[in-house]
């Protein structure tokens, strides 16, 4: 990619950016009660990474999975297909084709979709025990706490008074998200994420559940609270664009360009201002 087309990449968002009405956390609140009032139950919906928190958890565990070398043998296969169905080489054991789709990813040349669900099963073999505390590990050493966005926690907070649920739909892994909640609050049977299958104990490398990207995010929704409104939808990136669609209020939290170049593509979308 020249620098000219960089340059003219950043130009196109930052105007994006300036189109989307700013909003204070307050002013957000606003929308969200009358929202409320107006449709009466309803739940608010968030994206995890890069939305609730700064960064991307996900990622995090999954690149000290590689740099630990944690891949085992029980993800060699599934990976290896992974890796030929896009043209991934795929030389090596489990350790170097799961490395060398992640490289792939970082290149774009492996499909986002394919790449979040992959880090979830990649795990296979893993117990979910084990699983649990290199996240736990990872969130500490990363200083998880202190990268949840404070001008969201009064909107959660609201919803606790309230009594309205809050959801939170991801494309990390489950194990992942559910354990990077627990300080807001968050119960697991609100979280849908990127989960794979578990056989005897362990991960097995396929998903057991819906892949939660895109129109997928709004299929997990739909299974935990078939019957409510969504109020507000909070995310970060394209693929957040069929969820904030969803929502009465629809707000992007330190947005991606590429969500900024599908916004007008989104009725109501706010910025939050962070």
């Amino acid at each position: 990619m020249t620098a000219a087309h960089l340059d003219g990449s950043a130009a196109a968002a930052s105007a994006a950016s300036s189109a989307i009405p700013r909003e204070s956390t307050t002013d957000i609140l606003r929308r969200i009660e009358a929202a409320h009032g107006a449709v009466g139950p309803g739940a608010l919906a968030f994206d995890a990474d890069g939305t609730l928190w700064e960064g991307d958890v996900g990622v995090d565990v999954f690149e000290a999975f590689l740099a630990g070398r944690c891949a085992r043998p029980e993800a060699e296969a599934a990976l290896r297909r992974e890796a030929e169905a896009f043209g991934v080489a795929a030389e090596g054991g489990a350790h170097e084709i799961a490395g060398a789709l992640y490289a792939a990813f970082t290149a774009e040349r492996y499909p986002e979709d394919r790449a979040f669900a992959m880090m979830a099963w990649a795990f296979a073999g893993w117990r979910e025990d084990e699983l649990a505390a290199l996240v736990d590990r990872v969130l500490e050493e990363k200083g998880h706490a202190g990268r949840i966005r404070p001008a969201l926690l009064p909107i959660l907070d609201w919803a606790r008074s309230r009594g309205v649920p809050v959801y939170v739909v991801s494309a990390s892994p489950r194990a992942v998200i559910e354990r990077a909640v627990r300080r807001l609050g968050i119960a697991p049977e609100r979280i849908a994420a990127m989960t794979p299958a578990v056989r005897e104990g362990r991960l097995a490398p396929e998903l057991g559940a819906v892949a939660t990207y895109g129109d997928g995010k709004i299929r997990a929704l739909e299974r935990m609270f078939p019957e409510l409104a969504v109020l507000a939808a909070f995310g970060d990136s394209a693929y957040d664009a069929a969820l904030l669609r969803t929502a009465r209020v629809p707000v992007a939290v330190s947005p991606s360009p590429k969500l900024l170049a599908v916004a007008d593509t989104i009725p109501g979308l706010v910025l939050l201002a962070t």
